[in-house]
């Protein structure tokens, strides 16, 4: 087919760029008397800042907890306690209160005596022990002792020494110091008496003022 003359042949490559600077001026020129709907989109319009929402504050991203440690417990080595000895304390010289079990007859004198002699307990109890020593304890022994309300004559009877004149219920003190008291107990089993109480007893009884135990 003859194309007709005085037109000049077009091609398709000359209708496809004619289209495409057709599009280029009405996108993005924003020339014409009607503006294209996409030129705002391709001019990026600026907005006063009153126009933008406020922005919202950040929050702090809130740390992850830590996870507590462990106490790592270091093994120490067991110690051997080692318990010192007490020093030793020289009490020799400290006095301290000993009771003994008199008779109602002793007490009364005892109180009597010392009231007269204004002497303490603990000298009186010396003066008697030594009255006794000079006497001899073993002759202050057996004139302490009542007869036996048994008597045999076959058969040996055991010199009693619960019954002994002197001794009774009331209790009377003194303060010898250590050492005082270790002489004594040193009397005391040179007697033969059993105890330090019914030593003194039968040693005061005799030696005090006034009349004696029956």
């Amino acid at each position: 087919m003859t194309p007709p003359k005085n037109k000049n042949p077009r091609t398709d490559k000359d209708d496809e760029q004619s289209m495409s600077d057709e599009g280029v001026g009405s996108l993005f020129s924003g020339g014409g008397a009607q503006p294209s709907a996409l030129a705002g989109w391709a001019t990026p319009q600026t907005s006063s800042p009153a126009a933008q929402p406020a922005a919202a504050p950040v929050q702090p991203t809130p740390a992850a907890p830590v996870a507590a440690r462990p106490m790592v417990v270091v093994p120490q080595p067991s110690r051997e306690v080692v318990e010192e000895p007490a020093p030793a304390v020289d009490d020799a010289d400290t006095a301290k209160p000993v009771g003994f079990y008199v008779s109602s007859n002793v007490a009364g004198r005892f109180r009597k005596f010392r009231k007269q002699s204004d002497l303490t307990h603990t000298q009186i109890v010396f003066l008697a022990v030594e009255a006794a020593t000079d006497k001899g304890l073993a002759q202050v022994v057996e004139d302490a002792r009542r007869a036996p309300k048994f008597q045999s004559k076959l058969f040996a009877v055991a010199p009693d020494n619960t019954d002994l004149r002197g001794l009774g219920p009331v209790q009377l003190q003194y303060k010898p110091t250590r050492a005082q008291r270790a002489v004594i107990d040193g009397f005391v089993a040179e007697s033969g008496l059993p105890d330090h109480t019914k030593f003194l007893a039968v040693v005061l009884d005799q030696y005090l003022p006034g009349r004696r135990d029956a």
